[in-house]
């Protein structure tokens, strides 16, 4: 509730700037005045915007739907409820400046309906303000740093940083092309004892204690970007398109972590925790057409050390030395749209190659995986259509399934229909959407062995999924 109530002031302070002043301004109030043509601000407006997806599920077995994915990117058709709410104030200064100052809220699922909780799951994913000039930005705050994602995997493959920190750009204009440069470096932290600790201390010359922080070792991240845009033209068309055009992004990564000591308190004896670092290069390539959403991305990247691994999750291996030296990830993926009348096909997939820093030859943390999803949709009309949905995944571990003899391998088959609403038209990425959803989800026991014994997963070969939902997205900074 406080987070809508902050929205609610805001917009109401909105109002009141956009005003006209009283008639008499002795006559209870202060007057509130837009600023004058020439001063320092000309102009500016608040926006609100949105990106939102509710969904509700049945397991046709009395009790609710659940994702099924095996993979560390899988098909959201059966995605959790999630949604995030934007204000932003825009300003345009008679320097020639403009400013944007964004703030950001995400509702993370299960909502008050599933947990009669009103201490809702809140995160401030942005929280940041930002200066354009005719060809360079600067920004500061916390910050969702985020280049292209693959939508049918709810995955940005490339560039993906959650941090507080700054960063800017510059752009190049070549006429019929563009180059774009960006640097980032930000913070991260998480309140786990691989980077943070705190212990209860005496307070001097008193009788009570408090919290005392004896462990900070926040993760510290460069990012450095290049973007290359080329744009067709009835002179000089690019794959028979002159609306067209071609994307080159080149893309690395520094990470670091402090050395620092946890307190194993039963003992009173400190655990050193050693320096660590990683990087991570990748690259992608993008066609567009310009008509309509049609496109076609492919992604590369490969990272070692601390940046194989996601920086809000801890590592759970590491090398002798209790550093992640060794850890590597490669990653290949694709992603494509193509909507020719009334027929839109949306596809992608992906391959993942991690090894982690554990010096064993066998680790449930070693593994090769993939996935692969498409989505076709026909409209019926403008407004209402079907999608149906198919994908398969494949994990393979790096270790023995006793069970079954050879590798422990697991793979599931996922089969949906999609029945759907369009108020905006047609196309793959129009939104809002209204949906009805059904989806099928077929295990192989190598899959079911990865669950505990008492999740029903771990028994059942076929999961159902039957539910409804929408999904939209509007005037939000995160998804232009």
């Amino acid at each position: 509730m406080r987070p809508l109530n902050v929205l609610g002031l805001l917009l109401l302070a909105e109002s009141a700037l956009a005003a006209e002043p009283p008639a008499n301004p002795q006559a209870g109030r202060p007057e509130i005045r837009l600023a004058e043509p020439g001063s320092p601000a000309s102009q500016g407006r608040f926006e609100f915007g949105s990106y939102g997806r509710v969904n509700v599920a049945s397991d046709l077995r009395g009790g609710t739907g659940r994702p099924s994915n095996i993979v560390s990117h899988g098909p959201r058709i059966d995605e959790e409820s999630y949604t995030e709410f934007e204000l932003r104030r825009e300003d345009d200064w008679s320097s020639g400046f403009h400013t944007r100052v964004v703030t950001s809220l995400a509702l993370f699922a299960p909502f008050f309906h599933f947990s009669g909780s009103v201490d809702q799951r809140i995160g401030v994913r942005n929280l940041y303000a930002q200066a354009n000039a005719k060809n360079w930005s600067l920004w500061a705050g916390s910050r969702m740093y985020r280049g292209d994602d693959i939508y049918l995997l709810n995955w940005w493959p490339l560039d993906n940083q959650n941090t507080m920190g700054a960063g800017g750009t510059y752009r190049i204009d070549h006429g019929q092309s563009d180059t774009t440069l960006a640097l980032h470096a930000g913070m991260q932290r998480l309140d786990d004892g691989f980077q943070m600790q705190q212990i209860q201390s005496p307070i001097p010359f008193g009788v009570t204690s408090t919290n005392v922080t004896v462990l900070d070792r926040p993760r510290t991240i460069e990012t450095f970007k290049v973007t290359h845009q080329v744009r067709g033209n009835a002179g000089r068309p690019i794959f028979g398109s002159d609306t067209g055009g071609l994307k080159f992004i080149g893309y690395a990564e520094a990470h670091q972590l402090p050395a620092g000591a946890f307190r194993d308190t039963t003992i009173q004896q400190d655990k050193p925790l050693p320096s660590d670092w990683g990087v991570l290069v990748g690259g992608q390539v993008t066609f567009y057409t310009g008509k309509r959403d049609t496109y076609a991305s492919l992604f590369v990247r490969h990272a070692r050390g601390v940046a194989a691994y996601d920086p809000l999750a801890v590592p759970p291996t590491f090398a002798f030395d209790r550093t992640t030296a060794g850890a590597a990830e490669t990653q290949v993926a694709l992603a494509t749209n193509v909507e020719l009348g009334p027929v839109t096909l949306p596809l992608a997939a992906y391959l993942r190659w991690f090894r982690d820093a554990s010096p064993t030859e066998t680790s449930l943390y070693k593994y090769d995986e993939g996935a692969i999803v498409a989505r076709p949709h026909l409209f019926f009309t403008d407004h209402w259509g079907i999608a149906l949905e198919g994908s398969y995944q494949l994990r393979r571990h790096a270790f023995l399934d006793v069970t079954r003899g050879g590798p422990l391998t697991a793979s599931i088959i996922k089969g949906g229909v999609i029945p759907f609403f369009s108020p905006a038209g047609r196309g793959t990425f129009k939104r809002p959407q209204f949906r009805l959803i059904y989806n099928v989800t077929a295990r192989s026991d190598g899959a079911r062995s990865l669950y505990p014994q008492d999740d029903v997963f771990a028994s059942r070969r076929v999961e159902h999924f039957l539910g409804v939902g929408a999904e939209w997205w509007f005037n939000f900074s995160s998804y232009p």
